[in-house]
Protein backbone atom coordinates (compact mmCIF):
# COMPACT_ATOMS: atom_id res chain seq x y z
CA UNK A 1 0.00 0.00 0.00
CA UNK A 2 1.44 3.31 -1.05
CA UNK A 3 1.84 6.18 1.60
CA UNK A 4 -0.80 8.31 0.43
CA UNK A 5 -3.60 5.53 0.42
CA UNK A 6 -2.16 4.90 4.66
CA UNK A 7 -2.50 8.34 5.08
CA UNK A 8 -6.13 8.51 3.31
CA UNK A 9 -6.86 5.71 5.78
CA UNK A 10 -5.70 6.74 8.75
CA UNK A 11 -7.63 10.15 7.68
CA UNK A 12 -10.52 7.94 7.36
CA UNK A 13 -10.52 6.22 10.57
CA UNK A 14 -10.07 9.18 12.43
CA UNK A 15 -13.43 10.64 10.89
CA UNK A 16 -15.34 7.49 11.49
CA UNK A 17 -14.14 7.43 15.43
CA UNK A 18 -15.50 11.29 16.08
CA UNK A 19 -18.32 10.32 14.33
CA UNK A 20 -18.67 7.50 16.43
CA UNK A 21 -17.79 9.35 19.63
CA UNK A 22 -19.90 11.88 19.25
CA UNK A 23 -23.16 10.04 18.31
CA UNK A 24 -22.06 7.45 21.14
CA UNK A 25 -21.93 10.49 23.71
CA UNK A 26 -25.44 12.20 22.38
CA UNK A 27 -27.13 8.84 22.17
CA UNK A 28 -26.41 8.23 25.83
CA UNK A 29 -26.99 11.30 27.05
CA UNK A 30 -30.86 11.47 25.12
CA UNK A 31 -31.83 7.63 25.80
CA UNK A 32 -29.43 6.18 27.95
CA UNK A 33 -27.62 2.33 27.56
CA UNK A 34 -30.82 0.11 28.42
CA UNK A 35 -30.11 -3.10 30.98
CA UNK A 36 -26.14 -3.26 31.51
CA UNK A 37 -27.08 -7.43 31.46
CA UNK A 38 -29.16 -8.00 28.32
CA UNK A 39 -26.19 -5.65 26.61
CA UNK A 40 -23.19 -7.62 28.00
CA UNK A 41 -25.43 -11.17 26.66
CA UNK A 42 -25.89 -9.52 23.39
CA UNK A 43 -22.09 -8.16 23.59
CA UNK A 44 -21.01 -11.77 24.32
CA UNK A 45 -22.70 -13.26 21.06
CA UNK A 46 -21.69 -10.34 18.97
CA UNK A 47 -17.34 -10.95 20.05
CA UNK A 48 -18.34 -14.80 19.44
CA UNK A 49 -20.04 -13.98 16.09
CA UNK A 50 -17.49 -11.72 14.84
CA UNK A 51 -15.00 -14.29 15.52
CA UNK A 52 -16.55 -16.48 13.19
CA UNK A 53 -15.29 -15.24 9.48
CA UNK A 54 -16.18 -16.44 6.52
CA UNK A 55 -14.02 -15.56 3.22
CA UNK A 56 -15.85 -14.22 -0.12
CA UNK A 57 -12.54 -13.24 -1.48
CA UNK A 58 -9.21 -12.95 -0.78
CA UNK A 59 -9.75 -9.35 0.40
CA UNK A 60 -13.15 -9.52 1.78
CA UNK A 61 -14.93 -11.86 4.94
CA UNK A 62 -17.79 -11.69 6.42
CA UNK A 63 -19.34 -12.15 10.45
CA UNK A 64 -22.43 -13.08 11.47
CA UNK A 65 -22.96 -9.73 13.98
CA UNK A 66 -26.19 -8.41 12.20
CA UNK A 67 -28.41 -9.94 14.84
CA UNK A 68 -26.77 -8.97 18.30
CA UNK A 69 -26.32 -5.66 16.72
CA UNK A 70 -29.43 -4.72 15.44
CA UNK A 71 -31.15 -6.56 18.24
CA UNK A 72 -29.39 -4.22 20.56
CA UNK A 73 -30.25 -1.27 18.28
CA UNK A 74 -34.11 -2.32 18.72
CA UNK A 75 -34.68 -2.93 22.16
CA UNK A 76 -32.51 -0.06 23.57
CA UNK A 77 -32.10 1.96 21.32
CA UNK A 78 -28.55 3.71 19.16
CA UNK A 79 -26.23 4.22 22.35
CA UNK A 80 -26.90 0.03 22.83
CA UNK A 81 -26.34 -0.29 18.85
CA UNK A 82 -23.16 1.48 19.41
CA UNK A 83 -22.10 -0.46 22.53
CA UNK A 84 -22.60 -3.76 21.02
CA UNK A 85 -21.51 -3.05 17.97
CA UNK A 86 -17.69 -1.99 19.42
CA UNK A 87 -17.97 -5.29 21.43
CA UNK A 88 -17.86 -7.45 18.13
CA UNK A 89 -14.72 -6.32 17.49
CA UNK A 90 -12.90 -6.35 21.34
CA UNK A 91 -11.54 -10.12 19.80
CA UNK A 92 -10.47 -9.53 16.54
CA UNK A 93 -7.18 -7.21 16.30
CA UNK A 94 -6.09 -8.96 13.38
CA UNK A 95 -3.75 -6.71 10.60
CA UNK A 96 -2.85 -3.54 11.78
CA UNK A 97 -4.17 -1.04 14.03
CA UNK A 98 -5.74 1.19 11.49
CA UNK A 99 -7.90 -1.66 10.17
CA UNK A 100 -9.18 -2.59 13.76
CA UNK A 101 -10.21 1.15 14.24
CA UNK A 102 -12.08 1.94 10.78
CA UNK A 103 -13.93 -1.51 11.61
CA UNK A 104 -14.57 -0.57 15.04
CA UNK A 105 -15.89 2.67 14.20
CA UNK A 106 -17.53 1.46 11.53
CA UNK A 107 -19.38 -1.19 13.61
CA UNK A 108 -20.35 1.76 16.16
CA UNK A 109 -21.71 3.99 13.68
CA UNK A 110 -23.80 1.18 12.00
CA UNK A 111 -25.21 0.07 15.53
CA UNK A 112 -25.71 4.01 16.28
CA UNK A 113 -27.45 4.58 13.15
CA UNK A 114 -30.00 0.91 13.46
CA UNK A 115 -30.83 2.69 16.34
CA UNK A 116 -31.70 5.77 15.74
CA UNK A 117 -33.73 4.81 12.89
CA UNK A 118 -35.82 2.13 15.30
CA UNK A 119 -36.58 4.60 17.86
CA UNK A 120 -38.10 7.12 15.33
CA UNK A 121 -40.11 4.21 13.46
CA UNK A 122 -40.67 2.76 16.84
CA UNK A 123 -42.41 6.15 17.39
CA UNK A 124 -44.06 6.55 14.34
CA UNK A 125 -45.56 3.10 14.39
CA UNK A 126 -45.57 1.92 17.90
CA UNK A 127 -44.26 -1.31 19.35
CA UNK A 128 -47.92 -3.24 20.31
CA UNK A 129 -47.32 -5.64 17.32
CA UNK A 130 -45.34 -8.16 15.64
CA UNK A 131 -45.75 -5.87 12.59
CA UNK A 132 -44.33 -3.09 14.61
CA UNK A 133 -41.55 -4.37 15.78
CA UNK A 134 -40.54 -5.70 12.43
CA UNK A 135 -40.87 -1.75 11.01
CA UNK A 136 -38.41 -0.98 13.16
CA UNK A 137 -36.27 -4.15 12.76
CA UNK A 138 -36.11 -3.31 9.01
CA UNK A 139 -35.56 0.60 9.27
CA UNK A 140 -32.52 -0.84 12.18
CA UNK A 141 -31.54 -3.28 9.42
CA UNK A 142 -31.08 -0.90 6.64
CA UNK A 143 -29.04 1.70 8.74
CA UNK A 144 -26.52 -0.77 9.83
CA UNK A 145 -26.25 -2.73 6.41
CA UNK A 146 -25.98 1.08 4.63
CA UNK A 147 -23.01 2.07 6.86
CA UNK A 148 -21.64 -1.97 6.63
CA UNK A 149 -21.32 -1.24 2.64
CA UNK A 150 -20.40 2.23 2.88
CA UNK A 151 -17.20 1.86 5.02
CA UNK A 152 -16.59 -1.41 2.71
CA UNK A 153 -16.31 0.72 -0.19
CA UNK A 154 -14.66 3.49 1.19
CA UNK A 155 -12.01 0.90 2.91
CA UNK A 156 -11.46 -1.60 -0.52
CA UNK A 157 -11.15 2.01 -2.83
CA UNK A 158 -8.73 3.35 -0.72
CA UNK A 159 -6.46 0.19 -0.98
CA UNK A 160 -7.28 -0.23 -4.30
CA UNK A 161 -8.73 -3.71 -4.07
CA UNK A 162 -11.14 -3.77 -6.69
CA UNK A 163 -14.16 -1.56 -8.60
CA UNK A 164 -16.54 -0.61 -7.39
CA UNK A 165 -18.41 -2.72 -9.34
CA UNK A 166 -16.26 -5.81 -8.28
CA UNK A 167 -17.18 -4.94 -4.84
CA UNK A 168 -20.76 -4.54 -5.60
CA UNK A 169 -21.13 -7.83 -7.46
CA UNK A 170 -19.77 -9.36 -4.28
CA UNK A 171 -21.64 -7.52 -1.51
CA UNK A 172 -25.41 -7.37 -3.03
CA UNK A 173 -25.87 -11.27 -2.85
CA UNK A 174 -24.21 -12.11 0.64
CA UNK A 175 -25.82 -8.00 2.31
CA UNK A 176 -29.73 -9.09 0.37
CA UNK A 177 -29.45 -12.64 2.24
CA UNK A 178 -28.61 -10.76 5.36
CA UNK A 179 -31.81 -8.46 5.12
CA UNK A 180 -33.95 -11.12 3.68
CA UNK A 181 -33.31 -13.78 6.42
CA UNK A 182 -31.93 -12.06 9.28
CA UNK A 183 -34.38 -9.51 9.48
CA UNK A 184 -37.71 -11.47 10.35
CA UNK A 185 -35.43 -13.57 13.00
CA UNK A 186 -34.28 -10.34 14.89
CA UNK A 187 -37.40 -8.71 14.61
CA UNK A 188 -39.24 -12.33 16.43
CA UNK A 189 -36.68 -12.15 18.88
CA UNK A 190 -37.17 -8.66 19.98
CA UNK A 191 -41.06 -9.44 20.11
CA UNK A 192 -40.48 -11.92 21.72
CA UNK A 193 -38.18 -10.29 24.56
CA UNK A 194 -40.39 -7.64 24.60
CA UNK A 195 -43.72 -9.89 26.11
CA UNK A 196 -41.35 -12.92 27.99
CA UNK A 197 -37.99 -10.91 29.12
CA UNK A 198 -34.44 -11.97 28.97
CA UNK A 199 -34.90 -15.17 28.96
CA UNK A 200 -35.39 -15.92 25.38
CA UNK A 201 -31.50 -14.63 25.12
CA UNK A 202 -30.80 -18.07 26.05
CA UNK A 203 -31.70 -19.45 22.58
CA UNK A 204 -30.72 -17.11 20.83
CA UNK A 205 -27.08 -18.97 19.42
CA UNK A 206 -30.11 -20.84 17.64
CA UNK A 207 -30.88 -18.10 14.62
CA UNK A 208 -26.37 -17.30 14.93
CA UNK A 209 -26.29 -21.26 14.04
CA UNK A 210 -28.38 -21.02 11.35
CA UNK A 211 -26.98 -17.48 9.97
CA UNK A 212 -23.41 -18.81 9.96
CA UNK A 213 -24.79 -22.50 8.43
CA UNK A 214 -26.35 -20.48 5.38
CA UNK A 215 -23.96 -18.17 5.09
CA UNK A 216 -21.17 -20.93 4.84
CA UNK A 217 -23.81 -22.84 2.06
CA UNK A 218 -23.71 -19.12 0.43
CA UNK A 219 -19.80 -18.33 0.48
CA UNK A 220 -18.91 -21.95 -0.69
CA UNK A 221 -21.23 -21.64 -3.31
CA UNK A 222 -19.74 -18.36 -4.39
CA UNK A 223 -16.56 -20.07 -4.13
CA UNK A 224 -17.28 -22.66 -6.54
CA UNK A 225 -18.37 -19.79 -9.01
CA UNK A 226 -15.31 -17.94 -8.71
CA UNK A 227 -13.21 -21.25 -9.26
CA UNK A 228 -15.24 -22.06 -12.62
CA UNK A 229 -14.90 -18.51 -13.58
CA UNK A 230 -10.83 -19.20 -12.94
CA UNK A 231 -10.98 -22.45 -14.92
CA UNK A 232 -12.61 -20.86 -17.58
CA UNK A 233 -10.09 -18.07 -17.63
CA UNK A 234 -7.62 -20.87 -17.99
CA UNK A 235 -8.86 -23.00 -21.15
CA UNK A 236 -9.11 -19.40 -22.95
CA UNK A 237 -5.79 -18.98 -21.77
CA UNK A 238 -4.90 -22.23 -23.58
CA UNK A 239 -7.03 -21.84 -26.44
CA UNK A 240 -5.45 -18.57 -27.15
CA UNK A 241 -2.16 -20.40 -27.01
CA UNK A 242 -3.55 -23.03 -29.17
CA UNK A 243 -4.44 -20.43 -31.72
CA UNK A 244 -0.96 -19.04 -31.35
CA UNK A 245 0.70 -22.43 -31.95
CA UNK A 246 -1.36 -23.37 -34.72
CA UNK A 247 -0.46 -19.66 -36.34
CA UNK A 248 3.29 -20.23 -35.43
CA UNK A 249 2.71 -23.53 -37.70
CA UNK A 250 1.39 -22.14 -40.09
CA UNK A 251 4.20 -19.34 -40.34
CA UNK A 252 6.77 -22.37 -40.44
CA UNK A 253 4.95 -23.65 -43.11
CA UNK A 254 5.65 -20.76 -45.33
CA UNK A 255 9.10 -20.69 -44.20
CA UNK A 256 9.54 -24.42 -45.20
CA UNK A 257 8.16 -23.30 -48.49
CA UNK A 258 10.71 -20.88 -48.88
CA UNK A 259 13.08 -23.61 -48.65
CA UNK A 260 11.53 -25.46 -51.45
CA UNK A 261 10.87 -22.63 -53.45
CA UNK A 262 13.21 -19.62 -52.89
CA UNK A 263 10.38 -17.47 -54.59
CA UNK A 264 6.91 -18.44 -52.54
CA UNK A 265 8.17 -16.48 -48.89
CA UNK A 266 9.49 -12.92 -50.01
CA UNK A 267 6.36 -12.77 -52.62
CA UNK A 268 4.17 -13.67 -49.50
CA UNK A 269 5.95 -10.53 -48.18
CA UNK A 270 5.77 -8.28 -50.92
CA UNK A 271 2.17 -9.54 -51.29
CA UNK A 272 0.97 -8.25 -47.54
CA UNK A 273 2.23 -5.34 -48.15
CA UNK A 274 1.17 -4.15 -50.88
CA UNK A 275 -2.50 -5.86 -50.30
CA UNK A 276 -2.15 -3.39 -46.65
CA UNK A 277 -0.88 -0.48 -49.06
CA UNK A 278 -3.88 -0.86 -51.59
CA UNK A 279 -6.35 -1.41 -48.57
CA UNK A 280 -4.97 1.76 -46.75
CA UNK A 281 -5.60 4.06 -50.02
CA UNK A 282 -9.56 2.71 -51.01
CA UNK A 283 -9.93 3.66 -46.97
CA UNK A 284 -10.22 0.68 -45.24
CA UNK A 285 -10.86 0.08 -41.54
CA UNK A 286 -7.31 0.14 -39.59
CA UNK A 287 -8.74 -3.85 -38.18
CA UNK A 288 -8.94 -4.71 -42.29
CA UNK A 289 -5.40 -3.52 -43.02
CA UNK A 290 -4.43 -5.20 -40.64
CA UNK A 291 -6.51 -8.69 -42.07
CA UNK A 292 -5.55 -8.60 -45.50
CA UNK A 293 -1.85 -8.18 -43.93
CA UNK A 294 -1.76 -11.39 -42.73
CA UNK A 295 -4.18 -12.78 -44.98
CA UNK A 296 -1.21 -12.16 -47.84
CA UNK A 297 1.56 -13.37 -45.69
CA UNK A 298 -0.53 -16.91 -45.57
CA UNK A 299 -2.62 -16.75 -48.73
CA UNK A 300 -0.08 -19.82 -50.54
CA UNK A 301 0.42 -21.58 -47.53
CA UNK A 302 -1.75 -24.53 -49.62
CA UNK A 303 1.51 -24.38 -51.41
CA UNK A 304 2.54 -27.01 -49.02
CA UNK A 305 0.70 -29.31 -50.28
CA UNK A 306 1.74 -29.56 -53.89
CA UNK A 307 4.65 -31.35 -55.07
CA UNK A 308 8.23 -29.50 -55.41
CA UNK A 309 8.55 -30.74 -58.99
CA UNK A 310 5.60 -28.60 -59.97
CA UNK A 311 6.61 -25.55 -57.80
CA UNK A 312 9.59 -25.59 -59.74
CA UNK A 313 9.62 -26.69 -62.62
CA UNK A 314 10.88 -24.38 -65.36
CA UNK A 315 8.41 -25.40 -67.91
CA UNK A 316 4.29 -24.39 -68.74
CA UNK A 317 2.36 -26.66 -66.49
CA UNK A 318 0.55 -29.48 -68.63
CA UNK A 319 -3.06 -29.97 -67.35
CA UNK A 320 -2.57 -32.33 -64.65
CA UNK A 321 0.30 -30.11 -63.06
CA UNK A 322 -1.91 -27.03 -63.51
CA UNK A 323 -4.89 -28.64 -61.75
CA UNK A 324 -2.22 -29.50 -58.61
CA UNK A 325 -1.28 -26.04 -58.86
CA UNK A 326 -5.02 -24.48 -59.03
CA UNK A 327 -6.03 -26.39 -55.59
CA UNK A 328 -3.15 -24.68 -53.50
CA UNK A 329 -5.88 -21.98 -52.85
CA UNK A 330 -8.28 -24.78 -51.36
CA UNK A 331 -5.40 -26.60 -49.62
CA UNK A 332 -4.43 -22.78 -47.90
CA UNK A 333 -8.28 -22.52 -47.02
CA UNK A 334 -8.42 -26.22 -45.06
CA UNK A 335 -5.50 -25.91 -43.14
CA UNK A 336 -6.53 -22.02 -42.21
CA UNK A 337 -10.09 -22.74 -41.21
CA UNK A 338 -9.20 -25.35 -38.55
CA UNK A 339 -7.69 -22.31 -36.93
CA UNK A 340 -9.52 -20.96 -34.21
CA UNK A 341 -11.60 -17.38 -35.08
CA UNK A 342 -9.37 -17.66 -38.50
CA UNK A 343 -12.55 -18.65 -40.93
CA UNK A 344 -12.90 -15.41 -42.43
CA UNK A 345 -8.32 -15.43 -43.32
CA UNK A 346 -9.54 -19.20 -44.81
CA UNK A 347 -12.24 -17.89 -46.87
CA UNK A 348 -10.25 -14.57 -48.64
CA UNK A 349 -7.08 -17.77 -49.08
CA UNK A 350 -10.12 -19.62 -50.73
CA UNK A 351 -10.98 -16.65 -53.02
CA UNK A 352 -7.97 -15.02 -53.98
CA UNK A 353 -7.96 -16.26 -57.29
CA UNK A 354 -11.55 -15.76 -57.99
CA UNK A 355 -11.62 -13.63 -61.37
CA UNK A 356 -13.36 -10.32 -61.19
CA UNK A 357 -15.68 -11.30 -64.29
CA UNK A 358 -16.30 -15.32 -62.60
CA UNK A 359 -13.95 -17.18 -65.13
CA UNK A 360 -11.48 -17.47 -61.76
CA UNK A 361 -11.20 -20.91 -59.31
CA UNK A 362 -12.17 -22.39 -57.52
CA UNK A 363 -15.43 -21.46 -56.88
CA UNK A 364 -16.32 -19.66 -60.09
CA UNK A 365 -17.19 -16.53 -57.79
CA UNK A 366 -17.43 -12.98 -59.56
CA UNK A 367 -18.29 -9.25 -58.35
CA UNK A 368 -19.16 -9.03 -55.08
CA UNK A 369 -19.51 -12.68 -54.51
CA UNK A 370 -16.03 -12.16 -53.99
CA UNK A 371 -14.50 -11.44 -50.44
CA UNK A 372 -13.21 -7.84 -51.06
CA UNK A 373 -10.20 -8.60 -49.15
CA UNK A 374 -9.39 -11.38 -51.58
CA UNK A 375 -10.22 -8.92 -54.44
CA UNK A 376 -7.21 -6.82 -53.00
CA UNK A 377 -4.71 -9.58 -52.74
CA UNK A 378 -5.59 -10.77 -56.32
CA UNK A 379 -4.68 -7.71 -57.43
CA UNK A 380 -1.23 -7.32 -54.84
CA UNK A 381 -0.48 -11.42 -56.08
CA UNK A 382 -1.18 -10.76 -59.94
CA UNK A 383 1.39 -7.66 -60.11
CA UNK A 384 3.80 -9.04 -57.27
CA UNK A 385 4.03 -12.77 -59.72
CA UNK A 386 4.58 -11.04 -62.64
CA UNK A 387 7.53 -8.61 -61.28
CA UNK A 388 9.28 -11.81 -60.20
CA UNK A 389 11.53 -14.57 -61.96
CA UNK A 390 9.78 -17.69 -62.18
CA UNK A 391 11.52 -21.24 -63.12
CA UNK A 392 9.77 -20.76 -66.72
CA UNK A 393 10.09 -17.22 -67.70
CA UNK A 394 11.89 -14.02 -66.10
CA UNK A 395 10.52 -11.23 -64.37
CA UNK A 396 8.44 -8.42 -66.29
CA UNK A 397 9.33 -4.52 -65.78
CA UNK A 398 7.13 -2.68 -63.14
CA UNK A 399 6.14 -0.35 -66.35
CA UNK A 400 4.46 -3.79 -67.65
CA UNK A 401 3.18 -5.18 -65.51
CA UNK A 402 1.11 -2.26 -64.50
CA UNK A 403 -0.25 -2.23 -68.10
CA UNK A 404 -1.41 -5.75 -67.74
CA UNK A 405 -3.29 -4.76 -64.64
CA UNK A 406 -5.35 -2.26 -66.30
CA UNK A 407 -5.54 -4.30 -69.32
CA UNK A 408 -7.46 -6.90 -66.65
CA UNK A 409 -9.26 -3.91 -65.13
CA UNK A 410 -13.47 -5.17 -64.79
CA UNK A 411 -12.53 -8.74 -66.27
CA UNK A 412 -10.15 -10.14 -63.70
CA UNK A 413 -9.20 -7.34 -61.25
CA UNK A 414 -12.20 -4.39 -59.63
CA UNK A 415 -11.40 -1.55 -61.25
CA UNK A 416 -11.05 0.49 -58.83
CA UNK A 417 -8.85 -1.63 -56.93
CA UNK A 418 -6.48 -1.51 -59.69
CA UNK A 419 -6.85 1.98 -59.78
CA UNK A 420 -5.64 2.78 -56.52
CA UNK A 421 -2.70 -0.03 -56.32
CA UNK A 422 -0.80 2.46 -59.52
CA UNK A 423 -1.57 4.97 -57.55
CA UNK A 424 0.44 3.58 -54.81
CA UNK A 425 3.08 2.36 -57.09
CA UNK A 426 3.91 5.89 -59.37
CA UNK A 427 4.22 7.19 -55.69
CA UNK A 428 7.13 4.76 -54.37
CA UNK A 429 10.65 4.18 -55.50
CA UNK A 430 11.74 1.58 -57.88
CA UNK A 431 12.53 -1.11 -55.00
CA UNK A 432 9.17 -1.01 -54.06
CA UNK A 433 7.79 -1.69 -57.43
CA UNK A 434 10.06 -4.65 -57.83
CA UNK A 435 9.06 -6.03 -54.42
CA UNK A 436 12.52 -6.04 -52.74
CA UNK A 437 11.56 -4.09 -49.96
CA UNK A 438 10.59 -7.26 -47.85
CA UNK A 439 11.10 -10.13 -45.99
CA UNK A 440 9.04 -12.74 -44.64
CA UNK A 441 10.40 -12.86 -41.68
CA UNK A 442 9.72 -9.06 -40.73
CA UNK A 443 6.84 -8.87 -42.02
CA UNK A 444 5.36 -11.89 -39.83
CA UNK A 445 7.04 -10.42 -37.11
CA UNK A 446 4.02 -7.97 -36.73
CA UNK A 447 1.50 -10.63 -36.07
CA UNK A 448 1.56 -12.31 -32.82
CA UNK A 449 -0.16 -15.21 -33.87
CA UNK A 450 2.72 -15.66 -36.79
CA UNK A 451 5.95 -15.19 -33.90
CA UNK A 452 7.55 -18.49 -32.91
CA UNK A 453 5.82 -19.22 -29.69
CA UNK A 454 7.79 -18.55 -26.76
CA UNK A 455 9.05 -21.19 -24.32
CA UNK A 456 6.96 -21.61 -21.33
CA UNK A 457 8.56 -19.76 -18.02
CA UNK A 458 10.70 -21.87 -16.08
CA UNK A 459 8.77 -22.74 -12.19
CA UNK A 460 9.54 -20.55 -9.36
CA UNK A 461 9.56 -21.25 -5.98
CA UNK A 462 6.87 -19.75 -3.55
CA UNK A 463 8.34 -16.87 -2.01
CA UNK A 464 9.20 -17.83 2.27
CA UNK A 465 5.86 -16.69 4.57
CA UNK A 466 6.88 -13.82 6.48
Amino acid sequence: MSADNLTRLKAYAALLTVVALGGFAAALTTHGLGRWDVLLVLAAVALAAEGRHMPVTKNLELAVTFIPIVLAAVLYGPAAGGVVGVAAMLGDRRGPLVRWVIYTASRAVGGLLAGTLALITAQAVGRASLLDVLAATMAAALGYVAIDVLSTFVVTQLRNLMSKRELWEQLRSAESLTMALYTPLTALYAYAYLGSGAIVLAFIAIPLLAAHLSYSQHIRQAQLIEQLQGSNAQLEEANRHLRHINLSFAAAMVRALDARDTWTADHSAAVAVYSRDIAVEIGLEPHEVELVHLTGLVHDIGKIGVSAEVLQKASALNDDEWAEMRRHSEIGAQILVEVEDYAEVARIVRSHHERYDGAGYPDGLAREEIPLLARVIAVADAYNAMTSDRPYRGAMSPETAIQQLLNGRDSQFQAELVDAFVAVLEREQQSYRLGKMVRFELESMKHVELRPPSPPAAPQAPAAAA
